[in-house]
């Protein structure tokens, strides 16, 4: 005949179990906003920064063919085909800048302390 007792597994007792309060999950999903909202500001300092760099280089880059073409070291071809090149170089910067930006966000967020 079969036995009629419960051999399921005992359950640990609610002393050992950490319960986590409202108020300790509150807390966490702060932390947690703070973090990626700090790593998100960062990202965008960092863009805004790299595109600004990239905006200067290529005026730069732009003004001194104008001025060589003024002062009569280059004619207007040589204009075209070194500006054409500047705008390439500042189009690939511009390109590279998401990912570059994706990337400070997430080695920014990486770094952040865990919680206890």
């Amino acid at each position: 005949m079969a036995s009629n007792r419960f051999n399921a597994k005992q359950t640990a007792p609610a002393a050992l179990v950490p319960a986590e309060t409202p108020k300790d999950a509150l807390t966490a999903v702060a932390r947690h906003t703070a973090r990626i909202q700090i790593a998100a500001l960062s990202a965008a300092a960092n863009a805004i920064a790299a595109w600004a760099q990239a905006a200067d280089r290529f005026t730069q880059a732009l003004g001194d063919e104008l001025l060589r073409r003024v002062d009569g070291e280059t004619d207007s071809r040589e204009l075209i085909v070194r500006a054409a090149t500047a705008t390439n170089a500042h189009l690939r910067e511009l390109t590279a800048l998401p990912s570059a930006v994706a990337d400070h966000f997430d080695r920014r967020r990486e770094h952040a302390p865990v919680d206890e």
